[in-house]
């Protein structure tokens, strides 16, 4: 099987991932802070700070495709900290993949990235990064480092811009900007095993959003090119905002 590293694997988007398709790749999963997770026995368990080189060159070692997830999530903060980790923690885990030769980097990028944005334009991966915060400007940069590294070395890059990803079980209130983002837990796990498995792509930045009624990001290309079927609709879900 393919043997995939996941960066950051004890949020919740790696471990509702991992618990849903631990059967179909082998996985190595690293994290800062290991928790009381019980994940199958068949998937690798490393406490590992990616601030470190060295330790992500031990974690790339004969990975297929990394998943690189860790970072500070915080849209709010301006904390120079943001900067200080997600940059170099990123930088570093492209360089091991790259010097392990991985096949392929898949990049957990952000709405973020283009949050600058009035509200009611629908934005494509053509328009130029617009990020509203520090957070988003941490993004900006992992985006730009995807590209360098797919163009100057073997390794494939894919950048998801990720939206609001939130179970439904955990709903409490979202507006309409929120919900024109929605992200489906079920439809980014569809989108990630497609992201790795599909073959001949080298460089692409993919909006990573469900089928919602009205989309903040414009998700053509992600059905295009690696055949993308999202399925939850925010509004429908939800049904806050009635026309």
């Amino acid at each position: 099987m393919r043997k995939i590293l996941i960066t950051g694997g004890f949020g919740k988007i790696g471990r509702y991932f991992i618990k849903n398709f631990n059967d179909q790749y082998t996985v190595r999963v690293a994290d800062k802070a290991i928790e009381n997770e019980i994940f199958p026995k068949n998937v690798e368990i490393v406490k590992a700070d990616l601030i470190e080189y060295k330790t992500c060159l031990k974690l790339c070692d004969k990975i297929d495709t990394v998943v690189h997830l860790a970072g500070i999530v915080d849209p709010v903060s301006e904390s120079d900290e943001i900067l200080k980790i997600n940059i170099n923690t990123t930088q570093n885990i492209f360089k091991a993949a790259v010097k392990s030769n991985c096949k392929r980097i898949i990049f957990a990028s952000s709405a973020q990235t283009i949050e600058g944005y009035p509200e009611e334009i629908q934005v494509n991966k053509n328009m130029l990064v617009n990020p509203k915060n520090i957070y988003g400007v941490s993004k900006c940069f992992g985006e730009a480092l995807a590209a360098y590294y797919s163009n100057n070395t073997n390794i494939s890059a894919i950048c998801l811009r990720i939206g609001a990803y939130e179970f439904p079980r955990d709903f409490t209130q979202m507006n309409a900007r929120d919900l024109s983002a929605f992200l489906h837990p079920d439809d980014f796990n569809q989108l990630l095993c497609k992201s790795i498995e599909t073959k001949n792509i080298k460089h692409e930045v993919l909006n990573a959003i469900s089928n919602n009624r009205y989309k903040r990001l414009d998700i053509t290309e992600s059905i295009e090119k690696i055949g993308y079927k999202p399925k939850a609709d925010g509004f429908q879900l939800f049904k806050l905002l009635e026309n």
